[in-house]
């Protein structure tokens, strides 16, 4: 009897993973903040460092969301946290198409849309890896795909309705999205049982399974945890140096064309989606070295390549490069949150995730900085890093 419960609640968790993907589309959508600022510049005369800030104010509130969901999730359950996180978002793009000053786009779409979006995006990431205690990485992989592809897709969809309807319309749109999707949430998605979650974890090989359930203060303690902190701060901004550039760096060799160099540089976009799954898969047949070294290979390659780009003036061969950039970038990611049910356990995994996600604000800070110089100087860093990744992972020990 109990054989054939577990038997169909796999089957369930299923349909909850594709779910969690559909609202982890929309919260991504959070990162098309360059498909809003465009015409709010052109409306009010704001300038492009004044408007860049609203995205840093949304990713400083999308972390302490993370934080705060973490704590809320596991006292008052899911639902309460995904209702707190609708409530901001719809009010926060629901009132942002209201404003007529910076300081009311800083606090609606930067503050309440941030802060909503990091709510939602712990309490659901950290629910579906409870039903998938067997699949950790491939089903991270999968949610964190839906995450960043939620810019690319529904980003394109809100730069074609700011055309037909304009962007206060488009907010008021997406305000109504939030608030149906995460009903829908609230109302379909469910939390696993611990007697199944159990008997998944003793299902699984020996080793697979984390060995205890760590608490975060415990976590922070550890001396895995920093190591692999600094690793995901590093890496990431290594993706995030030559993303930063991708689009004006592609225009070198397309003649200046911003259209051509806009669908180049979305390839970065694509192979980020594709980095995320396969890492994930990865991570559960090879384990978190194997992963993580390749990440390693994948930027050293990726600087070659883009040295090679540099030099070569090849289309052909930035193309490979920004396939190998959006391969390496996007694995980070999955890797975060495997490696933190891996390590630290399910059971205080909304809280220790959120703050192993907490490497964000350094990777976005430290990323760009790195391309301020020559692009070939960019190049070069990222090769560092790469080495350095990759003498942190061979540090890293259960």
């Amino acid at each position: 009897m109990m054989k054939a419960l577990v038997m169909q609640k796999k089957r369930r968790r299923w349909a909850y993973l594709i779910l969690s993907v559909f609202l982890l589309l929309f919260l991504g959508l959070i990162y098309a903040w360059s498909v809003f600022r465009v015409p709010l510049e052109q409306e009010f005369g704001w300038s492009k460092s004044g408007t860049s800030l609203t995205f840093s104010i949304s990713m400083i509130m999308f972390c302490l969301g993370g934080l705060i969901s973490g704590v809320l999730t596991a006292r008052k359950g899911m639902r309460t946290t995904l209702i707190l996180a609708a409530v901001l978002l719809a009010s926060g793009f629901g009132l942002a198409s209201q404003i007529t000053s910076l300081m009311g786009i800083y606090l609606t779409y930067g503050g309440m849309a941030g802060l909503g979006v990091g709510l939602g995006y712990n309490a659901v990431i950290s629910t579906i890896m409870r039903w998938f205690p067997d699949k950790q990485g491939l089903v991270s992989g999968i949610a964190l795909m839906g995450f960043g592809f939620g810019a690319m897709i529904l980003g394109t969809a809100g730069a074609s309705l700011i055309v037909l309807a304009g962007w206060r319309m488009t907010f008021l749109l997406i305000a109504a999205s939030y608030a149906v999707v995460i009903a829908l949430a609230i109302v379909i998605l469910r939390q696993p049982d611990a007697d199944f979650t159990a008997a998944l974890s003793e299902s699984l090989p020996k080793g697979k399974a984390a060995r205890e359930e760590i608490g975060w203060q415990d976590m922070l303690r550890r001396r895995s945890f920093w190591l692999f902190f600094l690793w995901a701060i590093l890496l990431s901004a290594a993706g995030l140096s030559i993303i930063n550039i991708s689009a004006g760096y592609a225009g070198t060799f397309v003649g200046g064309d911003l259209t051509q160099a806009a669908a180049i540089a979305g390839v970065i976009s694509i192979a980020n989606g594709a980095g995320r799954v396969l890492s994930g898969q990865l991570f559960d047949s090879k384990g978190y070295k194997v992963t993580m070294y390749t990440v390693s290979v994948f930027y050293l390659a990726a600087a070659a390549a883009l040295a090679g780009a540099d030099v070569s003036h090849s289309l052909a061969v930035l193309l490979a490069a920004f396939i190998l950039t959006g391969l390496a970038y996007g694995a980070c990611p999955p890797t975060g949150s495997a490696f933190a049910a891996s390590f630290y356990g399910s059971r205080n995994y909304g809280m220790n995730f959120s703050i192993v996600n907490l490497n964000l604000i350094g990777a976005s800070t430290i990323g760009p900085m790195f391309a301020n110089g020559a692009p070939m100087t960019a190049f070069i860093i990222i090769a560092i890093l790469a080495v350095i990744g990759a003498v942190i992972t061979t540090a890293i020990r259960r």
